[in-house]
């Protein structure tokens, strides 16, 4: 009991540190993790996303395997403690942050359904991961994970498994797998109960 108290007592304090430190996150991801800045493209909900996901994409944006400028440089600033205690921080708000179900396609999503069997080897058949170091899909803008795996194919970001799995995927096909995604209830598009 000692010992799950210790960790316990850390995992307050590194989601107390990652708290404070998000005032750089803000500025895209909003105040709760799942906001969006911009009218033409929205950045990933964070909130509630798998704890190791989201430190080991923060790593990739540090060892240059992701190529969004922004994201490059909050990681260059920050030490590997830092973004370890963010991912922590946006983790913990798992199912505490109301939100929406994105705004998709529904005949695209049911085409997507037919396209997803690969996808859901790691980020389940309804797009909850089956691992933690693998994402949540389900709930996340369909215009985020289009762009992500635009970005796959065209290998802006580097992942032997993704570039794989994008690199012969159709424009049309992507549309339709992320506005699958964005249709599922999950971790990133449910609104808890109070």
């Amino acid at each position: 009991m000692g010992a799950h108290a210790t960790v316990s007592a850390r995992r307050l304090s590194e989601i107390a540190k990652g708290r404070m430190l998000t005032f750089t996150c803000i500025g895209c991801h909003g105040l709760r993790g799942i906001d969006v800045t911009y009218p033409f493209y929205n950045v990933p909900k964070v909130a509630g996303q798998n704890r190791q996901y989201l430190f080991n994409a923060l790593m990739d944006y540090r060892k240059d395997l992701r190529n969004f400028p922004t994201m490059r440089a909050q990681a260059h600033s920050m030490s590997t403690r830092d973004l370890r205690d963010i991912a922590a921080y946006f983790a913990s708000l798992r199912n505490r942050v109301r939100t929406r179900t994105p705004l998709f396609s529904r005949s695209k999503a049911k085409a997507g359904a037919k396209l997803i069997t690969t996808c859901a080897a790691c980020h389940g058949q309804h797009g909850t991961a089956v691992a933690p170091e693998f994402p949540d899909l389900a709930g996340q803008y369909p215009s985020y994970l289009v762009r992500a795996l635009e970005e796959y194919q065209k290998g802006l970001r580097k992942n032997a498994i993704m570039n794989s799995m994008a690199a012969n995927l159709t424009h049309r096909d992507m549309v339709d797998i992320a506005n699958y995604f964005a249709s599922q209830k999950g971790p990133l598009g449910q609104i808890p109960k109070r």
